[in-house]
């Protein structure tokens, strides 16, 4: 009798918490990421894909840029989804006349998508403006091929043309760019721009002006800028994305609990 109410006590847990879903996973790969107070609980790893030889410190990047973003997905999803830190910036920091961060080999990029997909993340997210070359472009055409979205600033030039153009078309339908507006739904001056709709590539527009985030010191900021419109994107596809698998998820499993716990216990329930 008394295994008999246990495993009715058991059944009765699994009623009350519904199925098990793993939260969402969306890879920033940037300057790495500071664990803020805001992120501390939602950030659960830091890869450096930089400086393999000798990694740098966890979670304690030179740049605020990585921070700013991981902080805008954290914001737009409202802490739904955790995070993967994917450290590009070139440990010998930037030029006097380079905006960071900065990385000026392709491989270290590439590295950072191919690992984002063999993690099985649902999205990933890159602000920033990268080479068009053949590895980053195909590293990207992998990832899309496994179901991976992967989300990319459009540059900050002005220009009518979006920069991460080859690999937006390379990723097809799971790439998108994102150029920036401001509060008004205009578009920022320097944000680069789509070209004619039959480009072949996803572009879509998000705000991008004094966007709210936190530094790596976990100081109130605001960004603008392509890089601060893209993580918006990217929050609202990988929510898109969860809602999508979460009705699966009740879909697929058993049309009846009650009755499934029912032929455990013996007999037909009503």
């Amino acid at each position: 009798m008394r295994k008999f109410l246990a495993f009715v006590a058991a059944a009765a847990a699994v009623l009350t918490a519904g199925p098990s879903i793993a939260r969402p996973l969306v890879a920033v790969i940037d300057s790495g990421v500071a664990r803020t107070a805001e992120l501390a609980d939602v950030v659960i790893a830091e890869y450096d894909v930089a400086s393999a030889a000798a990694p740098r410190a966890e979670f304690q990047p030179r740049y605020d840029h990585g921070t700013m973003v991981a902080t805008i997905i954290h914001r737009e999803t409202k802490g739904a989804a955790d995070i993967i830190s994917f450290r590009m910036d070139d440990p010998n920091g930037c030029p006097p006349s380079f905006a960071p961060p900065c990385q000026f080999s392709p491989h270290p990029v590439a590295a950072a998508i191919r690992k984002a997909t063999e993690l099985n993340v649902d999205v990933i997210n890159i602000s920033l403006a990268l080479q068009e070359h053949p590895v980053i472009v195909e590293a990207v055409r992998e990832a899309a091929a496994r179901g991976v979205m992967v989300v990319m600033a459009a540059g900050n030039n002005g220009n009518d043309r979006p920069s991460n153009r080859n690999a937006a078309l390379a990723g097809g339908t799971h790439a998108v760019l994102v150029g920036a507006v401001d509060k008004a739904g205009l578009p920022w001056s320097g944000t680069n721009r789509p070209e004619a709709a039959s480009a072949g590539y996803e572009y879509v527009w998000r705000l991008g002006v004094m966007v709210p985030t936190r530094s790596a010191a976990g100081a109130a900021v605001a960004g603008t800028g392509t890089s601060f419109a893209a993580p918006i994107e990217a929050a609202h596809r990988l929510m898109a994305m969860e809602a999508a698998r979460t009705a699966t998820a009740v879909a697929g499993g058993s049309s009846s609990p009650v009755l499934a716990i029912g032929g455990a216990l013996g007999g037909t329930r009503r």
